[in-house]
């Protein structure tokens, strides 16, 4: 059940096909309101006509990502705009129409019909559109991530009273007897504004006790019921002598706002329910949004938590790979070979990568390959017995990138458990493929007979850091045969 849900936000978070079929669905529901029959019918029919944006929304990522831009747009142009107008500019020339919506067609027009429809789906697109620019624009805006519910009240409140400023002043000049100028018109307005939001505060000092006390300290340590009681006080209390304090500003009477006015009632002519509204409709809101801060400082608590593993998971990897190397070196230099100085070289470079590339989140799949290389040329130096070696690649994207150092702990172990305590010839056979989404990493490596069962800190070191970097996107298969031991990785870079 889990798994389905999981599937099902997937495919709504992934594809936008869901969005037109639901308006599909809702004009049909529109027609069936105005007389039409077969609700199912109707909705299979408007989207074998519409078959194009729903084709479009359906494939929008694929042809965004394997086409060009250019052709992307003349798509997108073609199953929104052309298309549509198409259909429109047939009118009664199609027939078609007419003999699968005899019904619609004879009320709307054919004409009118797919102009309703297409507008709708058109609509429904730029609605999309629109909502991605937004959120990448406020995504860039920087002061618009540290906007809180409350500064954003606040602000909606601050507009609400420059508009019913406006409005004043425009009833001002329509029942003014005498002339005004225009600084006073503009003190008006000001005064306005000002005498208007604080009419504004006085309401949210309801939603200000209810987020920061009531809510708080009195629903969840006390309950429902203290809850129930504590808005009633804070009504009983608060709300008179807020009226009494509003009854005061002069635009109550300057503009007869009746609510203030025609009652002289403690409560006001509302008798209470506005601020109950507000701290009924706002509280739903409140604790959302405080589970929703808590759910995000604990993933930040979190990503902190597997970003510091990660480093100390890296700084392991930075010492075994020393440890082999100055093992190598240490074996060349005993035999007093003419080549040590390159190897010398070979070795640094090697660190170097390590110690810079190794500490970044990502390095390209080219430079990951390179280093393997690398790394197994070295090796083969101080190798006695001959090496049945194979490194076979097929990559579709060059500009593939991947976390560094996961693949060469594999090969590293395989040269330390069972190529180098081999005393005949021993194989290594690399594969590694990129298909899609899936990047599969292969080592296979012959060992001795009396092999070394024990785990290293390397494989362990591997599967922890694949648990934090891929979790539930992973798969390492081990098969540990009687002359070889094969390692399987696969990673899911979506």
């Amino acid at each position: 059940m889990k798994t389905m849900a999981e599937n099902i936000l997937g495919a709504i978070l992934n594809n936008t096909i869901w969005v037109f079929v639901t308006m599909i669905l809702f004009i049909s529901y529109i027609f069936l309101l105005d007389g039409s029959s077969a609700y199912l019918v109707n909705f299979l029919k408007i989207s074998l006509f519409f078959s194009p944006p729903l084709l479009f929304a359906l494939f929008r990522k694929r042809v965004q990502r394997n086409l060009p831009s250019w052709v992307f747009v003349l798509l997108w142009l073609t199953a929104f705009i052309v298309y549509p107008t198409l259909l429109i500019l047939l009118g009664d020339n199609s027939w078609l129409a007419g003999m699968a919506f005899p019904e619609l067609v004879l009320r709307l027009g054919h004409v009118r019909f797919f102009l309703v429809v297409g507008s709708f789906l058109l609509s429904a697109e730029l609605a999309l559109q629109f909502n991605d620019h937004l959120r990448q624009w406020v995504a860039r805006v920087k002061w618009l991530k540290g906007l809180s519910l409350e500064k954003s009240i606040l602000g909606i409140c601050l507009l609400l009273s420059v508009f019913l400023a406006v409005i004043g002043i425009i009833e001002l000049l329509r029942s003014a007897t005498q002339e005004f100028s225009i600084r006073a018109y503009l003190f008006h307005f000001f005064s306005f504004t000002i005498q208007f939001f604080l009419i504004f505060l006085a309401y949210y000092f309801f939603y200000y006790i209810n987020h920061y006390l009531l809510i708080p300290r009195l629903l969840k340590q006390k309950g429902v019921v203290y809850y129930g009681f504590s808005i009633a006080a804070a009504i009983l209390f608060c709300y008179p002598v807020l009226i009494g304090l509003i009854r005061l500003l002069p635009v109550v009477y300057d503009l007869s706002i009746g609510i203030f006015t025609n009652n002289r009632n403690l409560l006001g002519e509302d008798g209470g329910s506005i601020p109950f509204s507000i701290m009924i409709l706002s509280a739903p809101i409140i604790v959302s949004n405080q589970w929703f801060r808590q759910n995000r400082e604990i993933a930040l608590l979190e990503k902190e938590k597997t970003e510091r593993e990660l480093g100390l998971l890296k700084q392991q990897i930075n010492p075994h790979f020393f440890f082999n190397t100055l093992n190598n070196l240490y074996a060349l230099s005993l035999t007093k070979d003419h080549s040590t100085p390159q190897v010398i070289l070979q070795l640094s470079e090697l660190m170097r990568y390590v110690i810079y590339r190794g500490k970044e989140k990502e390095v390209s799949l080219q430079e990951e390959i390179q280093y393997i290389e690398d790394y197994i040329n070295l090796q083969r130096l101080r190798l006695h017995q001959d090496l049945d070696y194979r490194f076979t690649k097929q990559i579709d994207h060059e500009d593939l990138s991947i976390p560094p150092l996961l693949f060469i702990i594999l090969v590293e172990n395989a040269f330390k458990h069972g190529i180098e305590p081999a005393e005949r010839e021993s194989l290594l056979h690399l594969d590694l493929k990129h298909d899609g989404d899936q990047l599969f990493f292969s080592c296979k490596n012959s060992k001795p007979e009396q092999a070394d069962k024990k785990a290293g800190i390397g494989l362990q070191n591997l599967q922890r850091r694949l648990e934090l970097l891929f979790p539930q996107r992973h798969e390492l298969c081990i098969q540990n045969e009687q002359d070889t031991f094969t390692a399987t990785l696969k990673l899911d870079l979506k």
